[in-house]
């Protein structure tokens, strides 16, 4: 069991835990700060007030897994795969990741101001209400993902893409300096042209 793991792990004074494979657990409680996972593998797990801050992850998969309400602030991750996952309010404050791809996962109102991204693309995520304050965008990829409602404020989206997602609602500040070198579709300018606070009729 996981919990066995990071516990044996905690006493010998061992921070890495790698080449592991953890499927149908369920954890909770769980302190998981600071540790380093490197190829290891998650399947259908579910993390309950489980905290993961500071921790690192490498080639790690996360497969139709639940970590709702977590706390994984100031992580680092690289080349990780997220894919069937739930992270209702999970918050990823100040997380770092690079060439990381995330699929058909659900996290509404997840926090994820001042993060970093390199080289990472999200496909048909729903990313309601979520936070993206403040944070930094490079190859930062976004296809047919639910952006509704989403606070973009203070985080540039030049170069970004998202013609093939739903904005409706999004926050920027009152520059919308946000907004340059943002591509969206024509199907997309009515709800850009609300930021302006210009009604557009029937």
């Amino acid at each position: 069991m996981l919990s066995d793991r990071v516990e044996e792990l905690r006493r010998e004074g061992e921070e890495t835990l790698e080449g592991e494979e953890f499927r149908d657990e369920r954890a909770e409680g769980l302190d998981l700060c600071d540790l380093e996972f490197t190829d290891v593998i998650f399947q259908k797990c579910r993390f309950v007030d489980c905290r993961f801050s500071g921790s690192s992850f490498y080639r790690v998969r996360f497969e139709g897994c639940d970590f709702s309400n977590c706390s994984f602030t100031d992580s680092r991750w690289k080349d990780c795969a997220l894919t069937g996952c739930k992270g209702m309010g999970a918050d990823f404050r100040a997380s770092h990741w690079r060439g990381c791809r995330w699929a058909e996962c659900a996290l509404p109102m997840a926090n994820f101001a001042q993060s970093i991204w390199n080289d990472c693309a999200w496909r048909e995520c729903d990313l309601r209400q979520s936070l993206w304050m403040e944070c930094r965008l490079c190859k930062w990829t976004a296809a047919k993902c639910d952006l509704t409602g989403v606070s973009f404020f203070r985080t540039p989206l030049k170069g970004v893409d998202l013609s093939r997602c739903d904005i409706e609602g999004i926050t920027v500040s009152e520059t919308l300096s946000e907004l340059r070198g943002l591509t969206v579709g024509a199907h997309q300018t009515v709800e850009l042209v609300k930021l302006l606070g210009v009604k557009v009729g029937d």
